[in-house]
């Protein structure tokens, strides 16, 4: 399958030409190889459909629904039996969302698909639970083993699943689940005795986001289709951005001073990098530095309310006057 859709090689080939990286002619070519036509107009933007969400909707509850009974009514099985239950029913969900792709139910195999994913990587902790690798009686090492593992599991399921079914929702938990292996490989290493990912873990969670954000910015090194590249990118900044927040609540001191650089760089990068999601992403982090920061310093006091309302309210004032050209007709001077 292949990496970009339609609207994806169109829109590279226009801003490679008016770069000058290719000839118009070459353009051309590798739409005709690609089987694009470059003279048809795009199809308008369309909004998602009521029988779409439906579809959506109706298969992420199943999923609750899986859940619900595995929590309740197999609570008397023994531990192997609910593991061969959930395997047998990630089964079941993975050849749903196959057969629904191929009889063109695309959103039903999206949300399966990444049910599919979640699945599987529930089935990896059951079997270390029934190892006896998770819980009260493990050890710190062989619940970090699980845990770095299961993490394994998650984000090759949730990877297999976005390319093979194709289910680009999965990519959301793929940077998630990588991150989460890390965190738990920087638990492992600086602190032997912690009975969590702790500082260390957690900055590692950190960069490892934003590092798998990053490849999402070229549209080539992972080989996703558009949806999937976004939801990769949501996942891999919300990871960052979980960690980051609660390192500078929990820590204080040089974890605040990181938290405001890393909002920084990442709003400067998306803007050169014309990354959206990314822009989200840095705007929201920014503001929560600032809430921590003025929390911390009037310790909750209406003051600190009221700051952050006026922060608030100034950049939703300032994102519209970006919006409709405000900046280009500012002239200092005049």
């Amino acid at each position: 399958m292949g990496h970009l859709d339609g609207h994806d090689l169109l829109d590279s080939l226009g801003r490679w030409t008016e770069r000058g990286l290719i000839s118009a002619e070459q353009a051309d070519a590798i739409a005709v190889h690609e089987g694009v036509d470059r003279t048809a107009p795009l199809p308008a933007a369309r909004g998602v459909s009521g029988g779409v969400l439906l579809q959506y909707a109706g298969s992420l509850v199943a999923l609750g629904a899986v859940f619900g009974i595995y929590l309740t009514v197999l609570d008397d099985m023994t531990a192997w039996s609910r593991f061969g239950v959930m395997v047998a029913v990630a089964v079941t969900w993975t050849a749903l969302a196959w057969l629904l792709a191929r009889a063109g139910g695309a959103a039903a195999a999206d949300a399966l698909g990444f049910s599919a994913a979640i699945l599987w990587y529930a089935a990896s902790l059951q079997a270390f639970g029934a190892a006896g690798w998770l819980g009260d009686d493990s050890s710190p090492g062989e619940m970090r083993a699980a845990f770095f593992c299961t993490s394994i599991v998650g984000a090759s399921a949730g990877y297999a699943a976005m390319r093979g079914l194709p289910a680009p929702l999965a990519a959301l938990g793929v940077p998630v689940a990588i991150a989460w292996g890390g965190g738990v490989f920087g638990w492992w290493l600086g602190d032997t005795e912690g009975g969590g990912p702790g500082a260390v873990g957690a900055q590692v969670m950190v960069v490892l986001g934003l590092l798998l954000a990053a490849l999402t910015f070229t549209e080539g090194i992972l080989r996703l289709e558009r949806l999937a590249r976004m939801w990769w990118q949501i996942g891999a900044l919300g990871i960052a951005n979980v960690a980051g927040v609660a390192l500078a609540i929990g820590e204080g001191g040089a974890y605040e001073a990181l938290l405001f650089a890393y909002a920084v760089g990442l709003a400067v990068t998306a803007v050169v990098a014309r990354q959206r999601v990314a822009v989200v992403f840095a705007a929201l982090t920014l503001y929560e530095y600032i809430g921590i920061v003025v929390f911390r310093t009037f310790e909750g006091a209406m003051a600190a309310i009221i700051i952050l309302a006026l922060v608030g309210l100034g950049t939703a004032l300032g994102g519209t006057v970006a919006q409709r050209g405000g900046w280009q007709r500012l002239r200092l001077g005049r």
